[in-house]
């Protein structure tokens, strides 16, 4: 597969892991998930997942959308698309930026 193709799938593995995680525990399906989220992984793709951290408006990693009127104290409630990275000679490299939804706390 091309760059493009395992950046979808890097994206196809995230929606599926928020949809495990909204379940009961299932471990046959965790682990399939956990062996193909590997399998990214040693293509040079690394998924991130920002959810529950401080937000601030300096942030390159993510593109957010800001719920609510308050603009102080904001985290990162939900995550759309999850932050990728390409690592090649030790060095990381932003692929993709996380879509997120920021709430105040």
């Amino acid at each position: 597969m091309d760059a493009a193709q395992w950046q979808k799938m890097a994206n196809l593995l995230f929606d599926l892991e928020k949809k495990i995680l909204s379940k009961e525990e299932n471990p046959a399906l965790q682990r399939i998930y956990d062996k193909m989220k590997q399998t990214v992984e040693e293509s040079g793709i690394f998924l991130y997942n920002p959810k529950g951290e401080n937000y601030t408006e300096t942030r390159t990693d993510v593109e957010a959308n800001i719920s609510g009127d308050s603009t102080s104290n904001l985290f990162i409630s939900d995550v759309i698309k999850p932050v990728l990275y390409t690592e090649h000679e030790g060095r990381k490299s932003l692929l993709q930026k996380g879509v997120v939804i920021v709430s105040s706390k």
